[in-house]
């Protein structure tokens, strides 16, 4: 198992140097640069800006400085925002799509499991499958504005955006978030769950007269499991993708809401500080989900 996992840690950090030098690649040839917004501004102005960020050498010694920083631990400084380091931008950023990401997740499996384990009982399976299909079909851009609209502007029990003390702030978005992954969560649970159902082990069960209930959550379950673990990390990175638009729209000053405005502002350090906190996140993700997996399945480390 140690074994298959360091072969997945290496494979992970070859895949974040591959996400980082596309986006350096797809920053360099996109129109417009971080200090276009200065149009008032004379060349020389715009020329030593560039010659103070190393704008003005070519692109394979700024991706070797760049690469050589992040080594160090050194993200650089933020174009737009020029008192600031990237890695001072990320750091308030951070937490709170993490907190909202996670709070997201851990609602999404809390909710999944007791729907998973009703698919035995005599007519839930079809509108278990119906409610995930259902909550998988309404993108986030959408559900957001009608929960909005329906318990901020009409019932007026919640706050449309924000952020700040008050726990209420996090209802809207959270539940944004949850709706997609549970989903997600339900449809493999359920899928595992109609295999065990079927197979050998909870017949044997069913002969020696267990309950239907202890048969569903001692026997069936636990066999669903390792379907719904190797979901984690699309979860993890629908979650972190989807917290852009959830912080956009609620106003959240989150990770999400950070990149799109970097991205906007033509700001490379900052999108690329962004974007590898994120490759890093959905590495560190995947590891878990492989270990969490093997774990629960240990046919798989078997066969490797």
């Amino acid at each position: 198992m140690m074994v298959a996992l360091g072969k997945r840690l290496a494979a992970s950090g070859l895949a974040i140097l591959t996400v980082l030098l596309l986006s350096f690649a797809l920053l360099k040839l996109a129109p417009g640069g971080p200090f276009d917004n200065e149009r008032d501004a004379p060349v020389a102005v715009i020329e030593r800006l560039e010659a103070q960020y190393g704008l003005d050498r070519p692109w394979p010694e700024q991706l070797g400085s760049y690469l050589a920083g992040v080594l160090r631990g050194d993200l650089g400084p933020s174009y737009q925002y020029p008192d600031y380091s990237v890695a001072e931008l990320i750091a308030p950023a951070l937490p709170l799509t993490l907190g909202l990401g996670g709070s997201a997740l851990l609602i999404a499996i809390a909710l999944a499991l007791p729907l998973a384990a009703m698919a035995g009982v005599r007519g839930w399976r079809t509108v278990l499958h119906t409610l995930a299909a259902a909550l998988l079909t309404v993108p986030k851009f959408v559900l957001a504005p009608l929960l909005i609209l329906l318990f901020a502007v009409q019932l007026q029990w919640l706050p449309a955006g924000g952020w700040g003390s008050d726990p209420a702030q996090w209802v809207l978005p959270v539940i944004t978030l949850v709706a997609p992954q549970l989903g997600v969560l339900l449809s493999a649970l359920l899928q595992g769950m109609d295999q065990a159902l079927a197979g050998d082990a909870v017949a044997a069960a069913r002969a020696r007269g267990l309950s239907e209930r202890r048969i569903r959550w001692r026997h069936a379950l636990p066999l669903a499991l390792p379907l719904a673990a190797a979901c984690l990390p699309t979860v993890a990175i629908a979650l972190l993708t989807g917290s852009a638009i959830v912080e956009q729209v609620f106003g959240l000053p989150g990770l999400g809401r950070l990149l799109v405005q970097a991205a906007i502002n033509r700001d490379y350090t900052l999108v690329l500080g962004c974007v590898l906190t994120v490759a890093v996140i959905v590495a560190a993700v995947n590891l878990l989900a492989e270990a969490i997996t093997r774990w629960l399945d240990p046919r798989i480390s078997a066969g490797q």
